[in-house]
């Protein structure tokens, strides 16, 4: 009977990691960036133009156009979308806009928060997985001892 019980509280306890893992690794992502908003006025296209490039500030997280979480315009007809991104030049093509227009474009962006930190991200993002395994450990080694201690 016991052997039951432990086995139902094993699954219990996978059933049951699997659904705060999210949370895990959320927390995680989340202790690694930064949220930037930045404005960029007088940003003009030309005749046959629907993209312009703009410097960031800052570096995108892990040098990808992904970290850009949002593009915002002054001009009601332009849909913005982040394009390709040059991370030496810190250069964002922003297309979907309006050709022959003048516009302020507010772009929201995640930063690497841990940059200063040598190898913190690195351990950061490691973390949900540490923790993962401790808790199969946990629940293996908890079953482990119950079938031996019926033996």
């Amino acid at each position: 009977m016991k052997q039951i019980i432990g086995v139902i509280l094993g699954i219990f306890g996978v059933v049951a990691i699997f659904n705060v893992m999210p949370v895990f690794t959320d927390s995680a992502h989340e202790l690694q960036i930064d949220s930037i908003s930045e404005a960029k006025t007088a940003v003009t296209t030309g005749s046959g133009e629907t993209s312009a490039d703009v410097v960031l500030v800052n570096e995108l997280y892990k040098d990808r156009a992904t970290s850009v979480t949002s593009i915002t315009s002054t001009v009601l007809t332009d849909v913005p979308v982040a394009g390709t991104y040059t991370a030496a030049t810190r250069t964002l093509e922003v297309t979907g806009l309006t050709q022959s227009e003048t516009r302020t474009l507010t772009i929201n962006y995640n930063i690497d928060a841990l940059e200063e930190w040598t190898m913190m991200s690195f351990f950061v993002g490691w973390t949900p997985v540490l923790i993962l395994f401790g808790v199969f450990a946990l629940i293996g080694g908890s079953i482990w001892l119950l079938f031996r201690r019926q033996g």
